[in-house]
């Protein structure tokens, strides 16, 4: 397959993308101190331990360099000195033995925090995300923006648990190590400071200027990381698994995984290379302080002012302190680094939400009536609104059917009035006041919904009903909705009956319901909340259609007291409703009872005669 190409980087959209990543920066909302102040609280909530051992690990990690240093030292004067051999190897001795208790104690903390502490972190960040992802508007879901914003979140909290305490490690030793070092070689000449590390500093400009390419560059290829990402969550989902293996889709995502693939190898390509001009160019900085201070501790031996010992100390001195203000800077640079990466944890967490979840209006007691005035939405993006001036009342108590073609709007309808979406335009209304005055986490109190996708949790039947753990379920109302739902002949022929687990793909020991099962457990889970209001979306299309004729008897039952709103294309199962709507391209075109709808002899008269056609012998022998 012939390779995406990628438009060549010019001078032009450099000054571009350097004036955009600047613009970006000075727009970031949190700063470099907020952002590192910020993670060790966070640290110190996820696990006091590791951070106690960030904050001192670096002198043992520290002192085993400086400790090798002079051990080299009087290693060589104890082979070359003939008079003092035996305070020497003391020396040496006790060198030896602080290098390996330091070493040990250095490797210990490592290993700590690296498998426990930033695996800790890692997951406290992780989980203040989740938090985000299952609390936000629901609608931001469906924005690419917020889902590239939740994308930069999740990666960042894998660098942010490991890679924000390896820099706090590194620039606490590099600090301690600087003055340690820089204190060795100023017995030299203080001039050899500046000698390691200018060239060091501007190795580290350098690299900054690197780093900041690829972060401005990250933009670019976000698109093809929530492509790859999709594809191979759609290869692992079961749920996808049948339509793979019969329409041969398997190829088809092949290709798009290699286009996908291709373009993001392309971004690649062009950060390696820039990252390589960079590199040779940190490199030839580097090694010119190298040779003018290694030059220099030469020149000190063949004039006779430094001995064999000194000289091995300071030429171990120097490479240390090379690498340490290296590091120092890289570990600040580290910091910018991981500063954006915690921004874009932070940033997401901050995404505003429209619906109140603050303090509200207290939720009526009883009778609920929930009134559309004048209500319009638009889909992310989309040019036409779905739903368009829309105005009618759910009567308390009141039995509603919503009939209509495929994308009349009537699932987009029941979403709004269960507070998932808010109007684009208009206001709904729960008994006179605006929906947006309540909490919306206690609006969706008020709702018991079935929705056309159903979706199991790796728990027991019982708990994908309840909601609840088995202990805390209400065991006799978990056998009265599984009844009322049909489930309960299925369920109690199980040997584990209730308790039985579901999701096989995660437990050896679980089942898979049928199509019509999970649409009967998802009604019992309706059934089991018994809020006020019942929002059924086709809940009987997977059904057969004696357990379909079960569900319309036993609806008038279960819907008593209750508002409901049920949504069916078999225009025959909502003459039990008090009150039918139809609609249209996100318009009502037709209300009224069966009756009333059957005597107009509008649309709805029309396409009840259409499907009632099916069933009909006679017309049925014409397609034979």
């Amino acid at each position: 397959m012939k390779r995406v190409k990628i438009a060549k980087y010019t001078k032009e959209k450099n000054k571009a993308a350097w004036a955009k990543y600047n613009a970006e920066s000075a727009a970031r909302k949190y700063g470099l101190r907020e952002n590192i102040k910020y993670i060790i609280a966070q640290g110190w909530k996820a696990d006091k331990k590791m951070l106690i051992m960030i904050f001192t690990a670096f002198l043992f990690e520290k002192g085993v360099e400086i400790i090798a240093m002079f051990t080299d030292k009087y290693v060589v004067e104890l082979v070359l000195d003939t008079e003092n051999r035996m305070m020497l190897a003391a020396i040496v001795i006790v060198l030896l033995v602080c290098g390996r208790l330091f070493s040990w104690l250095s490797t210990t903390a490592l290993m700590y925090n690296t498998w426990v502490g930033s695996l800790s972190l890692r997951r406290f960040m992780q989980t203040i995300l989740v938090k985000k992802n299952v609390y936000t508007d629901y609608e931001n879901n469906e924005k690419t923006t917020v889902n590239d914003a939740m994308n930069k979140a999740n990666n960042a909290s894998y660098s942010i648990a490991y890679d924000t305490l390896y820099n706090i490690k590194n620039l606490l030793g590099n600090v301690f190590a600087f003055f340690a070092l820089g204190g060795i070689l100023s017995f030299l000449s203080p001039v050899m400071i500046l000698l390691v590390a200018v060239p060091s500093f501007l190795s580290y400009k350098l690299n900054r200027r690197k780093m900041m390419w690829i972060w401005n560059m990250a933009d670019n290829w976000q698109n093809y990381d929530r492509q790859i990402s999709y594809i191979f969550s759609s290869a692992g989902n079961l749920s996808y698994a049948k339509d793979m293996r019969i329409f041969n889709l398997p190829k088809f995502l092949e290709q798009a995984l290699k286009r996908s693939m291709a373009s993001r190898i392309d971004w690649y390509e062009q950060q390696d290379e820039w990252s390589f001009r960079h590199d040779i160019l940190q490199q030839a900085v580097l090694w010119t302080g190298y040779f003018l201070s290694y030059g220099y501790v030469v020149y000190k031996v063949f004039t006779g002012n430094i001995g064999a010992g000194d000289c091995v100390l300071y030429f171990n001195a120097i490479s240390l302190l090379s690498t340490t203000v290296y590091s120092l800077a890289d570990s600040y640079n580290g910091f910018k680094w991981q500063s954006d990466n915690i921004s874009y944890a932070r940033e997401y967490c901050d995404l505003p939400d429209k619906t109140n979840r603050g303090e509200g209006e207290p939720l009526p007691k009883n009778d609920f009536e929930i009134e559309f005035k004048n209500v319009s939405y638009t889909y992310y993006k989309a040019e036409e609104p779905t739903i368009k001036n829309l105005s009618f009342t759910l009567h308390k108590g009141e039995r509603l059917a919503l009939v209509g073609l495929n994308g009349a709007g009537k699932t987009t309808l029941i979403k709004l009035m269960c507070g998932l979406y808010d109007p684009t335009e208009g206001e709904i209304l729960l008994n006179g006041k605006p929906v947006n005055a309540y909490n919306r986490d206690e609006y969706f109190t008020l709702f018991s919904a079935v929705f056309q996708d159903i979706n199991e949790l790796p728990v027991s039947i019982a708990e994908n009903i309840s909601g609840e753990s088995y202990e805390s379920t209400d065991k006799e109302k978990l056998v009265r909705c599984m009844k009322q739902a049909g489930l309960y002949e299925k369920v109690d022929s199980l040997p584990q009956k209730e308790q039985t687990r579901l999701v096989r793909s995660i437990f050896d020991d679980a089942i898979e319901l049928s199509g019509g099962q999970k649409q009967k457990m998802a009604l019992a889970k309706a059934l089991y909340k018994d809020a006020p209001i019942l929002l059924l979306d086709e809940p009987t299309a997977a059904l057969d259609p004696i357990a379909e004729q079960e569900m319309y008897m036993n609806y008038a039952g279960f819907s008593k007291g209750k508002a409901s709103i049920f949504i069916s294309h078999r225009l025959a199962s909502t003459r039990f409703c008090d009150r039918i709507i139809m609609l249209e391209k996100g318009q009502i075109i037709e209300t009224g009872t069966h009756a009333e709808l059957m005597q107009a002899g509008g649309k709805y008269a029309e396409l009840y005669e259409l499907q009632s056609s099916y069933y009909n012998d006679k017309e049925v022998g014409e397609y034979e």
